[in-house]
């Protein structure tokens, strides 16, 4: 178990988080204009370190690890061809890697 937090704590901090949250924001925009639900899906595993390390188990915290569950409803809804929920479900998460990198930014890559 050590192992797998490690490797998110080491995916979410310095230019690795850019990098991570950076692909998953592009992967996020190739999929709703593509159309295509895999690379929505493939987002949502990229949005998982960055929503563990910032999220807890109680309290208001407990929203950000749902991010990634927004995204697994936005590819459900474009494999549906949904267009309002899979934009709608997917504004959480960009507003979330948004923050995410932002804040990773202006800390310096350190990490929070």
């Amino acid at each position: 178990m050590d192992i797998i937090l490690n490797t998110l704590f080491m995916l979410s901090e310095g230019i690795s988080g850019l990098v991570v949250a950076g692909l998953a924001v592009i992967l996020m925009m190739l999929a709703l204009v593509r159309g295509e639900s895999g690379l929505m899906v493939f987002a949502a595993m990229l949005t998982i370190p960055s929503a563990y390390v910032l999220g807890s188990w109680s309290g208001v915290l407990l929203f950000v690890r749902l991010i990634p569950i927004f995204s697994l409803l936005s590819a459900f809804s474009i494999s549906q061809e949904d267009p309002i929920f899979m934009w709608g479900f997917a504004i959480p998460p960009f507003l979330f890697l948004g923050y995410f990198i932002f804040n990773l930014v202006t800390f310096s890559f350190r990490g929070f």
